[in-house]
């Protein structure tokens, strides 16, 4: 099999889609499937030589524009030519568009073109982000533009049930779930330390953590009133640790809390010891299509503050291994409230970070990687017109099995019910 990617955002930038194009490649290459990635290009003006540059093999970027809105990010504009010369030589059996621009909409005109079988990812709720920047005018445009390039796959790949619940309801067609997984290896409870949390000056104090993207569309204001009000309410208690970047972090800083953090973007075995050296995960995200943050900080240890709305839904269950809050007039309070909670009640915490450590747990790359290319394979199937012999489950489990998995989990779920109402009460 020999794939083609067309993708807007690539390494080194950072957020969930980069890092999971990162262990896809990685899963492809171990696995012999032949690919090809088109992505931008992040090198420095001055560092940029020619129109496209082949960086390692298998991908080549094209230079682009950076964007005040996201300055880390690169939106590139190739001509369709030059990348349709690349992806012909290279003769794939797939296409798989990532995103919605420029490298995006060749990827989709290559496929139309070449009459090949085009998979397309919803990663990003754009709609939902606009009204964080005043821009709910252009909500209607924009949810025009999304279905009439999303008509153009042979399916569709979203990271939740949640998100492909919510494309239905408009009107979207062709939905597979490609979920995400964890490295195990990466994110453990081992990379705990104390001189880390020394030299992030939060010592003794209960430390709050945030991990992705510091801009206004992740809620950032739930955090920013939360921080307010346990400074005035149990001052000296807490820390509040941010790892990432963006155009909300110039708000935060304005109000010079001495008792937030902000180490900027991080990676490797940095950010692998900031999650465990922390307590709990506070992200008052509700615009998620998925949630890898969350999932990290579970597999570090640390139980999550969430907001009950999202593709986060998919892994948090609340009294399980998080506390969820509800969107509307009073989600600010809730949020807040529900990090005390954390922070007062040593017991719930743990039972919540057990929790927590058995979700992300249960999460293997490797599975989810296997049934992207068992989706990849029925595209290609369908595409040519034959019957495909595979089964919904992509194994053949009996509907008897999954009667008998759900009525033990829903047995498990009462018992735990019972267990944190009572620690809460307590």
């Amino acid at each position: 099999m020999r794939i083609a990617y067309f993708t807007d955002t690539y390494a080194p930038e950072v957020n969930g889609v980069t890092n999971t194009l990162t262990k896809l490649m990685g899963y492809l290459a171990r696995e012999g499937v032949e690919f090809l990635i088109f992505a931008p290009d992040y090198a420095k003006k001055e560092e940029r030589e020619g129109f496209v540059a082949q960086s390692a093999k298998g991908i080549y970027r094209f230079r682009g524009r950076n964007m005040k809105i996201a300055p880390n990010s690169c939106l590139a504009f190739p001509r369709y030519e030059e990348i349709s010369a690349l992806c012909s030589h290279f003769k794939p059996d797939l296409i798989h568009v990532v995103t919605e621009f420029g490298i995006g909409r060749i990827g989709v005109k290559y496929a139309k073109a070449n009459h090949l079988p085009l998979v397309m990812s919803y990663h990003t709720d754009y709609c939902k982000y606009l009204d964080f920047y005043h821009l709910s005018l252009f909500v209607p445009a924009a949810e025009s533009y999304l279905r009439q390039y999303y008509k153009n796959a042979d399916r569709i790949l979203v990271p939740s049930k949640h998100t492909r619940n919510s494309l239905l309801t408009k009107g979207y067609k062709k939905i597979g779930i490609w979920s995400r997984g964890i490295d195990k290896d990466r994110f453990d409870t081992k990379y705990r330390k104390e001189e880390v949390r020394e030299a992030l000056n939060i010592r003794n104090k209960f430390a709050f953590l945030y991990v992705g993207r510091i801009n206004p569309e992740k809620g950032l204001d739930l955090l920013l009133y939360a921080i307010e009000r346990m400074n005035r309410e149990y001052k000296g208690r807490a820390a509040f640790v941010f790892a990432g970047d963006g155009t909300y972090r110039e708000v935060i800083e304005q109000y010079g809390f001495d008792n937030v953090i902000m180490t900027g973007f991080q990676k490797g075995e940095k950010l692998s010891e900031i999650y465990a050296s922390c307590d709990c995960f506070a992200f008052p995200s509700a615009t998620e299509t998925f949630g890898n943050a969350a999932l990290e900080a579970m597999a570090s240890g640390l139980p999550v503050v969430a907001m009950n709305s999202g593709g986060v839904t998919e892994f948090l269950i609340s009294g399980q291994n998080s506390l969820l809050c509800e969107t509307g007039e009073r989600e600010k309070e809730e949020f807040y409230e529900r990090l005390v909670e954390i922070m007062e009640k040593k017991a719930l915490r743990e039972y919540l970070r057990q929790g927590a450590l058995k979700t992300a747990g249960a999460r293997s790359w490797e599975d989810i990687f296997e049934g992207l290319l068992s989706e990849y394979e029925e595209v290609i199937v369908s595409h040519s017109g034959l019957r495909s012999d595979r089964t919904a489950f992509g194994s053949r489990i009996s509907i008897r099995q999954v009667e008998v998995k759900v009525k033990q989990r829903l047995l498990q779920r009462s018992c735990d019910s019972k267990r944190v109402a009572e620690m809460r009460q307590s």
